[in-house]
């Protein structure tokens, strides 16, 4: 598998062909083969490891050994050494890896072993041979069979385990936990809620005042549910649970309108960790407030730990952990595999809070990476590859219909008067502007952070101006702009706008047949370092990171909001205006890192900087692969007094 290592001489080989974003063709996914000649084992690969075993399931978890690696993976097993079971094959290469095998028999041995396939070639990588034994828990209650009447269940008895044992779907909630020191294990089966409803349901509800625990199941949103329903809540507004809250081996599957994976409200003492959280959500409210994530944490009080976490694209933000106070503590958010999908504006991959340390998360997410926009954030030893295109504004909030906006890309970004006292060092943060991709609505919904696709159907009718598909419910103007592919021999249509279950655009009249809604991704300009921090002594400092941003247009372009063009740059700054700070503070101080660009190394799309930025002893290299563009100066509109002291500050300019 590839690897990426800081070092200068290698920084063309992973620009071209090292580590950003695998896009397979399906003729490259690949399957376990089933020779073993091109197999190896190799214990130390498989690093991080977790299980947790139930009474008749598994879940395996292990991250790659190094940060910048991803592989496809699966997990052999089976009741002797030659195993003889496996789970599928995943499709996606990551870095961390999650697997649940279920159907097993109690007081039964299992042997296993984990097993990487490099996407590239196909070859197999093995662990050594493991072991484990379901039993039996001993006074469990066992649902639905030990439970009265029909769900949501009420889990209210104090120290007790509950155990699932069958697959379940409800129309409305499944489970209200409340018992003290109470356990849900779902025991590797799926809990189908908000299968039929007009209120706002849950998988699971938490109201419990003390400890409890969610493990080992997966959580699926059903057809038809209201708005901000989630898989797994805990909500109570009239007083903060202060006991401690485990969620873990699960996965989830949430897609309609504002649905959360994982939502959290007035909670302290909460530990998210080994969960494979999925989301397929494309609509909200508002982008501005609540917005939605595929784990929103609110805390008054603090110990909140999220770690080694799979978190798959959703369309806003992947962590979200807000501060309520100023006395929130011990927030960490760390070894966790992000790849989300940023749709909407202002959607990050991680939003720590105040005081947080966030470290050794991969995120090589189709969107924004870092939001640090409170006090005293340390962020450390993380790995960012990113890209994003095109994105839905709601401005004012809540107007209609969104429009849609090509903002630059931020990697790591300080925002606001609050950020301050943070650090950030030892990480690796590149993204890149591709070129446009036009997949002419070819493709799964479910790679759409690939293709564009979003929805494939069956039309009602189609006739000339219109395409009607009744099954359908859609906002009034949601699709405007959107193409749609209606017959393989015509080209697409653009949307000009739609209601409820018509499309209008320049359609013409046929048969009624299978359509595809899609849009036509356009990239938009890195900012891997992006500073908009605002109170002149707010004393950060950036030091020994990579910081690299790649455009592919060899004709740059720089528009206004939300027509940002065609260009990259590796440090970007926001409204850097506000004076100077006081004799022996800074408002930023960037210092030994390495930046790399083919376009520009310093840029403001606002009036020149005039607060304190040190810039010192940074080395700024210039990129000639896979082009370099054309400029007289590689330092932009920061004004002159500030690229004096740039130029003066002891950095190396490799141009």
């Amino acid at each position: 598998m590839n690897q990426i290592k800081y070092i200068l001489p290698l920084v063309m080989l992973f620009i071209l062909g090292g580590f950003s974003y695998t896009k397979l063709s399906d003729e490259n996914k690949q399957e376990a083969p089933e020779s073993k000649a091109d197999t190896q084992q190799n214990s130390g690969l498989f690093q991080r490891r977790w299980s947790y075993v139930s009474e008749t399931s598994a879940v395996i978890y292990w991250q790659l050994d190094d940060i910048s690696k991803e592989a496809n993976s699966l997990v052999e097993y089976g009741k002797t050494e030659s195993l003889g079971s496996r789970t599928p094959a995943t499709k996606k290469p990551r870095w961390a890896h999650f697997h649940r095998l279920a159907g097993l028999e109690s007081g039964a041995t299992y042997y296993y072993r984990m097993v990487v396939i490099d996407p590239s070639d196909g070859k197999r990588t093995e662990s050594e041979l493991l072991q484990f034994t379901p039993q039996r828990i001993k006074g469990a209650v066992y649902i639905p069979g030990d439970m009265q009447g029909n769900p949501p269940y009420l889990l209210d008895k104090d120290d007790t385990h509950y155990v699932l044992t069958e697959d379940i779907t409800t129309g409305g909630s499944a489970f209200i936990l409340q018992g003290s020191r109470a356990t849900l294990d779902l025991d590797g089966h799926t809990v189908t809620f908000g299968n039929n409803t007009a209120e706002q349901v849950y998988g699971v509800r938490i109201i419990s005042r003390d400890s409890c625990k969610v493990t080992n199941g997966k959580i699926v949103q059903g057809a038809r549910s209201y708005d901000y329903s989630a898989a797994i809540a805990s909500l109570d507004r009239t007083f903060e649970r202060p006991a401690a809250t485990e969620v873990c081996g699960i996965s989830t599957d949430v897609h309609l309108k504002d649905a959360l994976p994982m939502n959290f409200t007035h909670i302290e003492q909460l530990e998210v960790h080994h969960n494979d959280i999925y989301s397929r959500v494309t609509e909200l409210e508002c982008r501005h407030y609540p917005g939605n994530a595929l784990l929103r944490v609110y805390t008054y009080g603090g110990d909140i730990h999220v770690h080694d976490n799979l978190l798959t694209e959703g369309c806003h933000w992947g962590v979200v952990v807000k501060a309520l106070s100023r006395t929130v503590r011990n927030v960490e958010v760390d070894h966790n595999d992000i790849r989300h999908h940023q749709q909407y504006v202002n959607g990050y991959a991680i939003a720590p809070g105040s005081g947080a340390k966030v470290h050794h998360n991969r995120i090589t997410s189709t969107g924004r990476g870092v939001h640090l926009t409170g006090e005293g954030t340390e962020f450390y030893n993380n790995y960012i590859d990113t890209q994003g295109h095109q994105v839905l504004s709601d401005y004012p909030a809540r107007t209609r219909p969104f429009r849609h906006r090509l903002i630059e890309l931020h990697g790591v970004k300080l925002e606001g008067r609050l950020s301050k006292n943070c650090k950030i060092y030892n990480n690796f943060v590149r993204i890149t502007q591709h070129q446009p991709v036009d997949s002419d609505g070819k493709g799964d919904p479910a790679d759409k952070m690939e293709n564009g696709v979003y929805i494939r159907s069956d039309a009602t009718a189609i006739e000339e101006g219109k395409l009607v598909d009744t099954k359908q419910n859609w906002e009034k103007g949601r699709w405007r702009f959107y193409y749609v592919k209606y017959d393989p021999n015509k080209p697409p249509v653009k949307i000009t706008g739609n209601d409820s279950n018509t499309l209008y655009g320049d359609f013409e009249a046929k048969d009624a047949s299978e359509y595809t809604i899609y849009m036509k991704w356009s990239y938009v300009a890195p900012t891997p370092l992006n500073l908009a921090c605002y109170d002149p002594n707010g004393m950060n400092e950036i030091y020994n990171n990579t910081f690299t941003g790649i455009t592919t247009y060899d004709k740059t372009r720089h528009g206004g909001y939300g027509d940002s063009g065609e260009w990259a740059t590796a440090i970007m700054f926001i409204k850097m205006m506000n004076g100077p700070a006081e004799k022996g503070k800074y408002s930023a101080y960037v210092h030994g890192n390495r930046f790399y660009s083919n376009d520009l190394f310093l840029n403001t799309s606002y009036p020149e900087v005039n607060m304190t930025v040190r810039i010192e002893g940074n080395t700024f290299t210039l990129l000639k692969e896979p082009l370099v563009t054309q400029r007289e100066n590689r330092i932009r509109k920061v004004g002159p007094e500030f690229e004096k002291q740039v130029r003066e500050g002891n950095n190396i300019f490799n141009e």
